[in-house]
């Protein structure tokens, strides 16, 4: 039985890691009843510990005497006191999951969630309150056993670009005849996905669902054992019920309960309201014009990777658009249009590759068959048009900024039900709050 959690101190503790190691993410997971799955080949032994609570206590009891053991020599080996062996983060990390329900009742939701995922990272930019970090997204999507999957995970990245594109690949079907298999999906979230170590990074996961888990599968971690864990791996497990069912709602207020989080009701669509602004138009023709610039370039898979994010940022509503712009703007990476790596002219300007040490096979297709002389040129007159396209469009996001955040009071004011989009942002920012003080 591997363990659950491994503390963000491990790192540093050689006597230990041979006991205590991270589990390795599986990523596109497709389980379906008829296999068995990474998280129904370890279950058997979490249950038996789960039934026999003595000595499941007594298990993890050991662990953390033998963990804190190790511990004990390092510091009074060194001379350090216990404060000096959890130094201060240079950076505030932010690493949040949304697990899924994405059965056919959850269609209004989903489809609403696509259209403000940038809109959250941007507010989750804005509680770090201008310190370094990275913020890093998850998705799990979950139904039940017998349907096209049962958890589908895309595991902790900073890649906003990619994220964006799988939501997007979400799609609510099936389902039907509740409840679905939410204690797979939440133990997933806890175990597989690879959580920051880092001690100041604060961890969310939101469980936003409309049926409650099945307890009657022999072969499940029920969510009272994984959120335990959760605590111990400082994990704040949130709910979201969509809809109005009552035996929903008990088992989600008990499930944020025990994970430390909140419990949010929002309406079965997602009550999510899309504002446009007088920004918006010239931002977007600005952002297209950025993802115009974009040169892929390395592996034939990473130039292809490159290509699919620049496609779905060009198809991007004007909305969404404008939040991706604001997003760059508010994370310092005024040369990133897309996230993740691989892009030529960003890397280019920030001196990271020179053209001598690439070769043919990774140059993009746009500078094959120039000379040197010219691949530069080309290059330079991308970087410099990204240049001007940024100091234009940096006023018009501040600008853009302020009128949402004018708009938004004046929704609060007016309407009392907050949608998803609303009540997300808003816990993110307190529970961030809550981090900072620590």
């Amino acid at each position: 039985m591997r363990p659950k959690w491994q503390s963000p101190l491990q790192g540093d503790l050689s006597r230990t890691q041979t006991f205590f190691s991270m589990p390795v993410p599986a990523k596109h997971k497709h389980f379906s009843s008829h296999h068995k799955s990474p998280h129904q080949c370890r279950i058997f032994g979490r249950i038996a510990a789960h039934k026999a609570c003595a000595g499941a206590h007594e298990v993890r009891t050991m662990k953390h005497l033998y963990l804190g053991a190790s511990l004990c020599v390092l510091l009074l080996g060194s001379g350090q006191s216990a404060l000096a062996a959890r130094p201060l983060a240079p950076s505030y990390d932010v690493d949040v999951a949304f697990v899924l329900d994405t059965t056919g009742s959850m269609s209004g939701l989903i489809e609403g969630a696509k259209q403000k995922i940038w809109a959250i990272a941007n507010d989750i930019a804005d509680t770090r309150q201008g310190q370094q970090g990275r913020i890093r997204f998850a998705l799990i999507g979950y139904r039940d056993r017998g349907d096209a999957y049962v958890t589908r995970t895309f595991d902790l990245t900073d890649d906003m670009n990619s994220i964006y594109g799988h939501l997007l690949e979400f799609k609510a079907q099936g389902g039907g005849d509740r409840p679905e298999s939410v204690n797979q999906a939440l133990t997933e979230s806890i175990e597989d996905l690879q959580w920051s170590r880092n001690p100041q990074t604060l961890r969310l996961v939101f469980l936003v669902g409309d049926a409650p888990p099945h307890m009657d599968y022999p072969n499940d971690i029920p969510y009272a054992v994984t959120l335990r864990d959760a605590r111990d791996a400082d994990i704040i497990v949130n709910t979201v019920q969509a809809g109005r069912h009552s035996d929903t709602a008990k088992v989600w207020r008990e499930i944020a309960d025990l994970g430390d989080g909140d419990y949010l009701a929002i309406a079965q669509n997602g009550g999510m309201k899309q504002v446009n602004t007088p920004y918006d138009g010239q931002i977007e023709q600005m952002q297209q014009a950025m993802n115009h610039t974009v040169l892929g370039y390395g592996t034939a898979t990473a130039r292809a990777e490159i290509r699919t994010k620049r496609n779905l940022a060009l198809a991007a509503p004007a909305r969404v658009a404008s939040d991706m712009a604001s997003y760059r703007f508010k994370t310092g990476k005024k040369n990133k249009v897309l996230t993740g790596g691989n892009e030529l002219v960003e890397d280019y300007a920030d001196g990271k590759v020179s053209l001598e040490t690439l070769d043919k096979a990774s140059l993009p297709k746009e500078l094959k068959g120039l000379s040197k002389k010219e691949q530069k040129a080309k290059l330079n007159a991308l970087v410099k048009e990204r240049q001007t396209l940024n100091s234009k469009m940096e006023i018009l996001v501040k600008k853009r900024d302020v009128y949402l955040k004018e708009e938004a009071k004046k929704r609060i004011k007016n309407s009392p039900d907050k949608g998803f989009d609303i009540k997300v942002r808003e816990t993110i920012r307190k529970q961030a709050a809550a981090k900072m003080k620590k």
